[in-house]
């Protein structure tokens, strides 16, 4: 069953960026070859399907090369493409038009966003020695897309106005940091904030800046983070010059702003923008270190804290003042603050269950030019698609449907791909059985993965399938290597670790809200290009990529990962390793909640993330440790039940091929178990994210909370809550068991 395809781009528009060299499917099973590697037991198929699948994968890796990685990447780069620009339209006619090269059907859909671009950003020294800085990023005559269609300093959502006021150094600008000024006698109250950018979203330092009245926020990329402290400066080096600034988006809501009840199609009704939710309403700039330093040297005050110092040669200080700043934000607004953006969508119909779907995604639009971010991503999923279409022209076609999709305006806040999530919920909800998400995955040749607990050891197997294309070996051995270097362990640090899903990109819409499994993974490196016009073509081949061998690696790792979703037998999903997941992480939470109790005996005073109180001798508290029990129970229920389900698979599996309609009625209820760990509430105060496992961390952005909900609850100091989520998680791990055990009956020839 086929997407609803709304808008079509004709072939003649792939000369909208630049020309590139159509490669159609005999010229893609030309290519150089992958080494072939023993599959005669792959998770999920049966011995028989194990090898038709080898054979498939064969067909999809020497398909895969870095010369047409290059060519994608090189093209797609060569200019800024930022959400609602015409550069971004460009893109959506190559991308959809190169589609169709392929052989794959494609075109897109259109949403309607509010992305107010900015009209004037400015930041003046207004004491001492008044100063206005030219904020722009100087164009390079060593990297001429450094000088294409520049895009203005200015961090999206910001607040449109004006302030001049004292500055306050706030570190990284963590509500930690806030608590230490506090302590320092030091307000921000009616001050101009200054923050470095790292250890947290962008969005959350405004959001503190202006919940304590800041007058505005300047946000900077500090050198001991990714500047001359860590190597030579961009272009005769990787990392971030004085003047290269961080764009972003400083949006804290869900989605589009402007239409929280639903996606934002053409024609939906609007909130009015001074009734938005998660827009700032302080001007919020981000400036290079060049600027850092002019504010910070005159700047008076006690020290700042060690923790605090950066890679200045001055001593950080709090203020506030002497120094004082102007800054000035204007952005549109009313209708010419509304842009189009079009997610590109591109459908490969299964041969038997054209209704099930592999999703692979990546966001197409960018903040400069984007080589890695996210140009590196977009040529994945265009390599992967380029290798299936042309599999499938040599009568090789997936078993299940493949979608490829490349998101627009994910940079503004993952809005493309939540608000394509809410319009087809109920469809996604119904249809999809894993996202495999590709965001900024080639900066360097390190490789590491994560994924939601059950697609853990498919990122681990697809890593064992490919060739590490520079050092020899697999990109599994690398990864082995690299990590046993770091820990510096002399046993293997097997299993290796794959990390957990938070918040940032668009695996979000369908992990955290609809449940639906989720992974990603690359390749990375060291460097101080992000979100700056030195994001370019030029660095990635001089410090990134040299030769797009990585671009081509990642894009044969997604290629299996998609490959083994799409045609197993029995979905590779791991649910033992989900259960030791959960298992381990209730033990730390629990242990939390043990040491809170402790320490409010031993102190008699308030504890928690939030200073929220806790007493021990509180009547709720024996009934959050008889809940913990329960959930133990309930662990171990599910560890059985997970146990059991994975021996009756792969004996089913080495027995014979199962049954068609046996596999559907067992991968069904896999994908039942999957979903049951969503709760319909939503988590504590965000209705909208409802994943139960993993969730982005609010007084964070981009960390991983686990256990959302109990955790949320215990930070507020609530151990009624705490209690009533440990036992909703309990259910439904209760819920996980019993459909596993419905799956290993329909197996053993009993459902």
């Amino acid at each position: 069953m086929k997407l609803r395809i709304p808008g079509r781009a004709s072939a003649a528009l792939m000369c909208a960026l630049a020309p590139l060299p159509v490669m159609g499917p005999s010229d893609v099973l030309a290519q150089e070859p992958t080494r072939e590697r023993d599959a005669s037991s792959i998770a999920g198929f049966s011995a028989q399907a194990s090898a038709a699948q080898a054979e498939f994968e064969q067909v999809l890796l020497d398909a895969i090369h870095p010369d047409s990685a290059g060519r994608w990447a090189s093209t797609l780069a060569a200019r800024p493409h930022v959400a609602g620009t015409p550069g971004q339209v460009a893109t959506r006619d190559s991308v959809v038009a190169w589609h169709g090269a392929a052989g794959i059907d494609g075109g897109y859909d259109s949403l309607v966003l509010y992305m107010p671009h900015p009209l004037r950003v400015s930041v003046e020294r207004s004491w001492p020695e008044p100063m206005t800085f030219d904020l722009a990023e100087p164009s390079l005559s060593e990297d001429p897309a450094t000088g294409i269609d520049a895009v203005p300093v200015f961090n999206a959502y910001s607040g449109s106005g004006s302030a001049e006021a004292e500055v306050v150094f706030a570190g990284y600008g963590l509500p930690a940091d806030y608590r230490t000024l506090d302590s320092a006698g030091v307000s921000v109250e009616g001050k101009i904030v200054l923050a470095r950018y790292g250890r947290s979203f962008r969005g959350i330092k405004a959001r503190e800046a202006e919940a304590r009245g800041a007058a505005g926020l300047l946000l900077y990329s500090d050198p001991a983070n990714d500047g001359f402290v860590r190597g030579v400066v961009y272009p005769d080096g990787p990392m971030r010059p004085a003047r290269g600034v961080q764009r972003g988006s400083v949006l804290n809501s869900t989605g589009d702003p402007s239409t929280p009840a639903g996606p934002s199609l053409p024609g939906a009704p609007r909130v009015p923008e001074d009734q938005m939710v998660g827009v700032a309403r302080i001007p919020v700039i981000p400036v290079g270190y060049g600027v850092a330093e002019a504010l910070l040297r005159p700047l008076g005050g006690s020290a700042a804290p060690e923790s605090w110092q950066g890679g200045l040669d001055l001593t950080y200080r709090f203020g506030p003042g002497p120094t004082r700043a102007r800054l000035e934000v204007r952005t549109e607004s009313g209708e010419s603050a509304y842009h189009p953006a079009y997610n590109t969508i591109a459908v490969l119909e299964g041969a038997e269950w054209p209704d099930e779907w592999v999703v692979i995604g990546a966001h197409r639009d960018s903040w400069s030019p984007g080589a890695i971010d996210n140009v590196s991503g977009t040529t994945s999923v265009l390599e992967v698609a380029r290798a299936f279409g042309a599999a499938a022209a040599s009568g090789l076609r997936p078993r299940r449907t493949v979608v490829f999709i490349t998101w627009d305006a994910e940079e503004w806040g993952v809005i493309g791909s939540i608000e394509w999530v809410e319009a087809h919920a109920d469809r996604l909800r119904a249809t999809v059985v894993a996202y495999v998400n590709q965001d900024a995955p080639v900066s360097g040749s390190s490789f590491g993965a994560a994924a939601s607990p059950e697609l853990k050891s498919l990122a681990r197997d697809a890593a064992r399938r490919v060739d590490e294309p520079a050092h020899g070996g697999t990109v599994y051995e690398s990864w082995l290597t690299r990590v046993a270097e770091r820990l510096g362990n002399a046993s293997s640090p097997e299993p290796l670790p794959v990390g957990d899903l938070g918040g940032g990109s668009d695996h979000k819409g369908f992990y955290q809200h609809l449940g639906i499994p989720a992974i990603g993974f690359g390749f990375g490196g060291s460097g101080g290009v992000y979100h700056s016009m030195y994001d370019t073509p030029r660095w990635m081949q001089e410090f990134g990529d040299p030769g797009y061998l990585y671009h081509a690696a990642v894009a044969r790792v997604a290629a299996v990962v998609v490959s083994r979703l799409a045609n197993a037998d029995i979905l590779p999903y791991d649910f033992v390793e989900l259960a030791g997941v959960v298992r381990e992480r209730t033990g730390h939470v629990e242990s939390e909640v043990e040491a809170a109790l402790e320490a409010a005996t031993a102190t008699e005073h308030a504890v928690g993330d939030a200073g929220a109180e806790m007493l021990a001798d509180s009547p709720e508290a024996p009934g959050v440790r008889q809940a913990f029990a329960g959930l133990r129970a309930s662990i171990a229920s599910m560890e059985a039940a997970a146990a059991a389900y994975s021996i009756a698979r792969e004996g089913s599996l080495r027995e014979a091929k199962p049954a068609s309609a046996a596999m559907r009625r067992v991968n069904e209820r896999l994908r039942s178990a999957s979903r049951s760990l969503t709760s319909e509430d939503g988590l504590p105060g965000d209705a909208w994210s409802r994943q139960l496992l993993f969730a982005s961390d609010p007084d964070n952005g981009y960390a991983t909370l686990p256990l959302p909900a109990i955790r949320l609850a215990l930070r507020a100091g609530d151990l009624g809550a705490v209690a009533d989520r440990v036992r909703e998680l309990a259910d439904h791990l209760d819920l996980v068991a019993a459909h596993l055990k419905e799956a290993r009956a329909v197996l053993e020839g009993r459902g």
